[in-house]
């Protein structure tokens, strides 16, 4: 919701192309965003709450703990609960790594909270949530510094893509520095880091952390119930069931693998199907399209380019810049590209990669030709709305190169 109203906002500013005047004066009231967005959480938190009840199904609120393998203890309500399923979606919080004064720094959570938008702001993490909050704050008018442990940003985004990105961040004023080691944050949100050999310090008015989020895990007390964790989250096989305790399951990022929004939801509706029905439905994530919420958005379905190479395919690669297609034109959104990766003998489409305005819903359009079975030279065939956005993703299959 926040990065919906900036990214309009920031549209908006640009209009000015398109023919729209009287633009000069907009600007965002940044705690009645906040409000809303605030108030659209818990609408749907309430919208929920209600829908489990009317289904018949009791809600209870309290920290929960595993005194047995089919037994629960609710604290706060002193009361036990017995079951002979349990399905495990704690989710994740915000990770505070080791770093001296982790104090002066705020979370994700923290950031939302926040009802004044800041000057400056020194991001510490270079993922998916330092990328969207990044690009957010930044599209609304604050400098905006990335500092990332590792060597590039959205390690797990096809290479072309991100630097794609990284181009686009640099001119919203997004400043990315990698290989970091963040050395300390003073009292007054100075960080202090190491980069190639030398020290660094950046002033900023809010330290962002977005290292990661860990599972959910330790206040359950897992090990009374048998269930064993893989790399801080519940480990679970193909029916997202615990190898050691069968009669749990996870899903969502309590399983810390892929922490994304669609995925939990569909873990969640699978989980929950095997806990009552038996293990019938297997975990298949090769056709589940992903978007981050950068401005412009990025979308993905299937494989990089890079992880198709090292599976070792022979690969084609298909292009389209969005400038080239017309609805873009038309908008003035002309920011990105589409890009198609294919088995080079049989044109079977092995991963697509947008960047650009409306990414995370043009992807759809692959991932459900690629659950289809349709090779690339079927959906270039196609016919299509014209002019569409979406029509990026047929030109892009039938790109020469």
């Amino acid at each position: 919701m926040l990065v919906s109203t900036v990214e309009l906002y920031y549209r908006t500013k640009r209009a000015a192309s398109l023919g729209l005047t009287g633009l000069e004066g907009i600007g965002l009231d940044w705690p009645a965003i906040i409000e809303r967005n605030d108030n659209i959480v818990g609408s749907w938190s309430e919208g929920a709450d209600v829908s489990l009840e009317k289904k018949g199904i009791a809600i209870l609120r309290g920290q929960a703990r595993f005194t047995g393998p089919t037994e629960l203890e609710v604290d706060q309500l002193r009361r036990r609960v017995t079951a002979s399923r349990f399905v495990i979606a704690t989710g994740s919080s915000p990770g505070r790594p080791a770093i001296e004064g982790i104090e002066n720094t705020i979370s994700s959570d923290g950031l939302l909270n926040r009802k004044h938008l800041p000057d400056r702001m020194a991001v510490i993490g270079g993922g998916v949530i330092a990328m969207e909050l990044g690009f957010c704050l930044a599209r609304a008018g604050t400098k905006v510094t990335v500092l990332q442990k590792g060597p590039q940003v959205l390690p797990g985004v096809d290479t072309e893509i991100r630097e794609a990105l990284e181009e686009i961040a640099g001119q919203a004023g997004i400043k990315i520095h990698t290989d970091v080691k963040v050395v300390k944050v003073d009292s007054d949100r100075s960080v202090t880091a190491e980069i190639e050999g030398r020290v660094e310090r950046f002033p900023s008015d809010v330290v962002l952390v977005a290292t990661g989020r860990p599972p959910n895990v330790a206040p359950l007390q897992l090990k009374n119930a048998g269930v064993e964790l893989n790399r801080g989250g519940v480990r679970v096989n193909e029916f997202l069931q615990s190898p050691t305790a069968p009669h749990v399951f996870a899903a969502g990022d309590v399983i810390g693998a892929h922490q994304h929004t669609p995925v939990a939801w569909y873990e969640g509706q699978l989980a929950a199907h095997n806990a009552l029905k038996g293990t019938e439905r297997k975990l298949d994530l090769g056709f589940l399209p992903t978007a981050i919420f950068t401005i412009p958005a990025m979308a993905q379905v299937g494989l990089t380019e890079a992880d198709a190479r090292d599976k070792g395919l022979q690969v084609a690669v298909k292009r389209l810049a969005m400038q080239h297609n017309p609805a873009a034109g038309v908008r003035d959104e002309k920011e990105g590209l589409v890009k198609i990766v294919c088995e080079e003998k049989t044109d079977r489409l092995l991963g697509v990669h947008v960047l650009g305005a409306g990414a995370e819903d043009l992807v759809q359009i692959a991932a459900v030709a690629m659950r289809g079975g349709l090779t690339r030279a079927d959906v270039s065939a196609m016919h299509y709305v014209f002019p569409t956005l979406g029509g990026a993703i047929f030109d892009a299959m039938a790109a020469s190169a």
